[in-house]
């Protein structure tokens, strides 16, 4: 347990949550003596291993720190850690009977604006409440609301068995799986809210409810695709399946220069066409970015083509990839699931999981590459990454798989049927250092660019553009993000008017 503790007289007093530094006026909504208050009076309902953290405490950074700060900075006037489903009841109660806002934490790399319409607020951290447990008959396993993926990943390979989960070692499990949640093993067993099973869930008022597919259903459906509007998941229960015997995965890394680029997009579209028979353990992915070595002139592309079983079976998927001429081709041979985040560039060191700098992107979802709509982008991207400050950014590319995506009727959770429909999810991500906020008006300006030139070819056609709720900047509207059926909106309305009455959830790219 950390114990920082500053009056002994608070020690003496039997302050069960451990209470950090004392806040100078750094807030004219705060004074520090309500902030005392307010520390004191919570802390005395918590739990022994719950931590109260102030901002005068050395831990404080470290607990706001965020993956897109500070473009991204909710303004919270204290942290709790805690510790048990109690904990949280009880934060939630207090923060309510005071009429302070909360917003609840783990992995902490949303990007969505919106979370900065939280001020004056508490934010609840969930991060001890981590734990990955498989059940006595192996089929499901029992995970903490805290927990990051990596740790789950983990947990569960050392038990010889795997999970939907997300693509980012350092997001939580039950982030992504609440708005969504592509994975790796999406084409074979559906997104990660398609292998819920069961979930505690702290509601706004502070009870806890258990949902399933047989009790609170109507809210088990909410929770799968807008789940960030309706509770705090504590604990989750989720399908896991058994590692192949002999578990290898063989990676294709392959780098084009950008003339390459149509001719390797339409190749994707072959392999994603509805006729097409793509296998379930092919799995795409890449990134157009800039590497000097290899093009100093132009921004490159960085695919890979990760397919689970050995060299010989993989081939034949990757000879086509092969014979467009990637200016670098490197194989990796005998990759077991949990090293496979980091041979794809998806583990704790990558770029994404970096904290306490400006990450700007947003999430489009399409039903094909539009190749001439692409090259437009390209060249904006070019441009933009051309600039020192935004250097290091990227396009994602990204192409998973939809086999198991598309064996869920949509109708059965309130992810938006669109993000079950297309095959293809690419996101620009911007970079950059410093708190200028001419920097953050620069990159939403070449995003939303590029987001243009990578509509065009839906829009043209009549379509509509939908964003992945999850990677979504906070500016789209409720239909593009939650879908555009006025049934499946009605019916989230409906729900949170049930559940959330007083719109207590409302940071995260919110229905009401």
């Amino acid at each position: 347990m950390l114990v920082f503790l500053t009056f002994a007289l608070w020690l003496l007093g039997g302050l069960h949550g451990a209470l950090g530094g004392i806040l100078p006026s750094f807030n004219p909504l705060v004074r520090s003596t309500d902030l005392m208050q307010t520390a004191t009076s919570l802390g005395q309902q918590l739990s022994k291993d719950a931590t109260i953290i102030l901002p005068s405490n050395p831990l404080w950074d470290e607990v706001i720190a965020r993956g897109s700060y500070p473009r991204v900075n909710p303004g919270y006037f204290v942290v709790v850690e805690v510790a048990t489903e109690s904990d949280v009841q009880k934060t939630v109660k207090f923060a309510n009977s005071n009429g302070i806002p909360f917003l609840v934490v783990s992995g902490t790399h949303g990007w969505t604006k919106t979370l900065n319409k939280l001020q004056g607020g508490i934010q609840i951290n969930m991060r001890k409440l981590n734990t990955s447990v498989v059940s006595k008959d192996g089929k499901t396993a029992t995970i903490g609301g805290g927990t990051l993926q990596w740790e789950a990943t983990s947990a569960l390979f050392n038990q010889s068995k795997q999970a939907v989960t997300g693509l980012c070692e350092c997001v939580s499990v039950i982030g992504p799986l609440l708005g969504g949640g592509h994975s790796m093993l999406q084409s074979q067993h559906g997104f990660a809210l398609d292998n819920l099973v069961s979930a505690r869930v702290v509601l706004a008022d502070g009870s806890v409810t258990d949902v399933s597919a047989s009790k609170n259903a109507d809210l088990f459906w909410a929770l799968r695709g807008a789940g960030h509007n309706y509770g705090i998941v504590t604990s989750f229960v989720v399908k896991v399946y058994d590692i192949p015997a002999g578990n290898q995965w063989t990676v294709y890394s392959l780098i084009y220069k950008s003339d390459k680029l149509e001719a390797l997009f339409s190749l994707v579209n072959k392999i994603d066409a509805p006729s097409a028979t793509r296998p379930s353990k092919l799995v795409l992915a890449g990134a157009i970015t800039r590497i000097p070595d290899i093009d100093a002139a132009q921004p490159v592309i960085a695919y890979t083509l990760s397919y689970e079983g050995t060299q010989a079976e993989a081939e034949q998927y990757a000879a086509p990839f092969k014979a467009i001429g990637p200016a670098v081709t490197t194989v990796t041979t005998n990759v077991n699931y949990v090293q496979l985040y980091t041979v794809t560039g998806n583990n704790l060191e990558n770029p994404v999981c970096r904290k306490d700098n400006n990450i700007f992107g947003s999430g489009i979802s399409l039903p094909s590459w539009d190749t001439a709509g692409l090259r437009k982008a390209f060249n904006v991207f070019a441009q933009a990454s051309a600039d020192p400050r935004f250097s290091t950014s990227a396009i994602l590319t990204e192409s998973y798989g939809m086999n198991g995506v598309r064996a869920v009727d949509a109708k059965t959770t309130a992810l938006a049927p669109e993000e079950r429909a297309n095959p293809i999810l690419t996101t620009p991500i911007f970079w950059w250092e410093g708190a200028n906020p001419q920097d953050a008006t620069d990159a939403e300006a070449y995003a939303a660019k590029i987001k243009d030139a990578m509509y065009s070819g839906v829009t043209a056609a009549g379509g509509k553009r939908h964003t992945y709720v999850n990677y979504a900047m906070g500016e789209e509207s409720r239909a593009e993000m939650y879908g555009y059926e006025q049934w499946r909106m009605d019916k989230l309305k409906s729900l949170k008017s049930i559940w959330d009455p007083k719109n207590k959830f409302r940071f995260y790219n919110p229905i009401i």
